[in-house]
């Protein structure tokens, strides 16, 4: 228990660092204000904590200098070694008391004055087995007292489990996910606060853990102590001493999707961007393909003496020295420029291709020909030392897809060193299912100049990132080329799906809404589906007899009978009332018929009530709604033949 608790203390240690260096910048600060008309005050800072409780703001050598009342707590201290140094010799010790035991009872009768001096070394051997289980239980007390300390300050869900996966500790926001408080899970497993199949996979995790100790890292959704719905990306660790076996289970998380890191997200971009672009000494102008200029910065206003409005109104015309048919071409080849007052500049132009505002676009960097070599040699390293050191993913490879060149981004985004990526497939930076897109990337950039599309790669973490690329080709170089700029989407993905459900599902039963079927109606092109449409029989008078509250738990309950008896590629759509709607792709009319006939004959054994399916194919290339139509004719027409004692029609 010891040492899972040293183990997590050093942990808290890196997670807490940042916060540790701030506070040693405090006390400095604090101590150097503290000595005032030559007398020495107290470096210690009064704060106060979410509770009202007065804090005290110690730094990282207050906690471990010697002496201290947490001194032998901290991991990885001098007296913390010698502690467990001594506690490591309290076996050695019990095994020479008892042969010193032993020997004082054997020379007891021929030699009493060696038997007394065994007796007395066996007692002082005694003495320091006690002395060195105090000294466990005392340092196991202080790592205790320093994990709650740094658990306070922790914002991330941290746990620690035994071998029966029970709750040993737990910060808040790991006992939020849970939907629990830290003093609530103890002693339980998350298997108590779950549904069963959670349970199940769960408790599945963790045996396969603790019997091949390893590290586990997987993403999990779940509410924080505010009760914010976030994404998590948690790292499960067995704990097990060298050669035994796993005695503990440590798990760390921290956050990756949400509001707030969406924000975050969007304010370090924006930051960068400005140095990238707005604040950049060159003129540089972000230009479409068809020549409109969608971005000006404050130097190519001086430089060409337009305001921005003005030149992005005016589009490359305005500048190009001889615009003809293509003004963009002109303006990326031309060697002169035009100002405001007509005046041509010699200009270099470098050109590299960007995504802005979902557009295709250009950025490009005009270099004044007049300015010496050296301040433009100067520029151009200041420029490319902001690619290196921004968040855009910039990287180049050969046309089989080794890394020929990439900047820090790209290598901190995939956890390795910028000098390791050079000479790899940029798959091996893949899962296998991810392969295939990236072949095929390497072959539209054989057969084109430009391309765009997205790839997935596996992140420092593990998890799966997304990224959105645009490509250019240099097929003239030698060996060939390709230059591509990505962004990570992954955070956008993962926004606009959680919107794309929350405006498609139905608050009641948690299927798909009528806006689902408007979205399959458009991209259905000339797919062959078909469509079921069922309702509750007599569901008015049953709603009228037991209320709407069973009214509603009856319509839970029939959606999840037909997620059970429809295939993984079809889909449940409520379309109001009592009626649902089935839609099926890749489908025949005798599937259709099947399932609608198995819906109506095990609806009453399996649900306590009968429902009624009325279905149809798609024809030729009817529309959507006309296929729906269909379906609710039949199904109207079914209704009618019960009504009338036919029992049903022939389809």
């Amino acid at each position: 228990m010891c040492d899972a608790i040293h183990t997590v203390a050093s942990v808290t240690f890196r997670h807490t660092s940042e916060q540790l260096s701030r506070r040693v910048a405090n006390a400095r600060a604090v101590h150097g204000s503290c000595i005032k008309d030559g007398q020495q005050r107290s470096p210690v800072v009064a704060d106060r904590g979410r509770a009202g409780r007065p804090m005290l703001k110690h730094s990282a050598q207050d906690i471990a200098v010697p002496g201290s009342a947490l001194d032998g707590a901290v991991p990885g201290s001098a007296r913390a070694r010698r502690r467990r140094a001594l506690m490591a010799l309290v076996p050695l010790l019990a095994v020479l008391g008892a042969l010193l035991a032993g020997a004082a009872g054997l020379l007891a009768m021929w030699l009493p004055i060696a038997a007394l001096a065994c007796a007395a070394a066996a007692l002082l051997l005694l003495g320091l087995l006690v002395y060195g289980h105090l000294l466990r239980r005392r340092a196991l007390r202080r790592a205790e007292a320093l994990l709650q300390a740094f658990a306070g300050e922790l914002r991330e869900p941290v746990s620690l489990r035994d071998a029966q996966g029970r709750f040993l500790f737990a910060t808040r926001p790991a006992a939020a996910m849970l939907g629990a408080e830290p003093a609530d899970v103890l002693g339980y497993t998350e298997g108590d606060f779950l549904d069963p199949e959670a349970a199940a996979g769960r408790a599945a995790e963790t045996a396969a853990l603790l019997t091949e100790p390893g590290r586990l890292t997987l993403r999990r959704r779940g509410p924080d102590p505010d009760g914010r719905m976030c994404e998590y990306l948690v790292s499960k660790q067995a704990l097990a001493l060298p050669r035994r076996r796993a005695f503990g289970l440590l798990e760390i998380g921290r956050e990756v999707g949400g509001e707030r890191a969406w924000r975050q997200f969007q304010e370090q971009r924006d930051s960068e961007w400005r140095a990238l672009f707005e604040d950049h000494p060159l003129p540089a102008l972000i230009m479409a393909q068809d020549g409109a200029l969608l971005a000006v910065n404050a130097a190519a206003e001086r430089f060409y003496a337009y305001a921005a409005e003005d030149l992005q109104a005016l589009g490359a015309n305005a500048i190009a020295v001889e615009p003809g048919n293509d003004p963009a071409l002109s303006l990326l080849r031309g060697p002169t420029h035009r100002r405001r007052d007509g005046r041509q500049m010699p200009v270099q132009v470098t050109s590299s291709p960007m995504l802005y505002a979902r557009r295709d676009a250009r950025l490009l960097l005009i270099r004044p020909r007049e300015g010496a070599a050296s301040e433009g040699e100067l520029y151009e390293r200041r420029y490319r030392d902001l690619i290196d050191s921004g968040i855009w993913l910039v990287w180049s490879h050969d046309r089989d897809g080794r890394v020929v060149q990439a900047n820090g981004a790209v290598a901190a985004a995939l956890g390795v060193d910028a000098g390791e990526l050079i000479g790899h497939l940029l798959t091996d930076f893949m899962e296998p299912e991810d392969h295939d897109a990236a072949l095929a990337m390497l072959e539209r950039s054989a057969s084109r100049r430009r391309d765009t599309g997205v790839i997935s790669v596996r992140g420092r973490g593990g998890e799966r990132r997304t990224w959105q690329y645009h490509s250019l080709a240099y097929p003239e170089d030698t060996p060939p080329q390709v230059l591509l700029v990505a962004q990570d989407i992954t955070l956008r993905q993962n926004y606009d799906r959680q919107l794309r459900e929350r405006t498609m599902s139905d608050p009641l039963t948690g299927v798909y809404n009528r806006r689902y079927l408007d979205e399959f109606a458009v991209r259905s092109g000339e797919q062959r589906f078909g469509c079921i449409v069922v309702d509750v029989v007599s569901f008015k008078h049953y709603n009228d007899v037991h209320g709407h509250a069973q009214g509603d738990a009856m319509l839970r309950k029939l959606a999840q009978f037909l997620r059970a008896a429809c295939r993984s590629q079809d889909t449940v759509v409520r379309l109001g009332g009592d009626e649902f709607a089935l839609v099926l792709p890749d489908t025949s009319e005798g599937a259709l018929r099947e399932i609608a006939h198995r819906l109506e004959a095990r609806s009453e054994a399996e649900l306590g009530f009968a429902v009624s399916a009325g279905w149809a194919i798609r024809q030729g290339d009817e529309s959507f709604d006309a296929t729906m139509k269909r379906a609710d004719l039949d199904l109207l027409a079914r209704r009618a033949a019960e009504r009338s004692g036919q029992g049903g029609l022939e389809r």
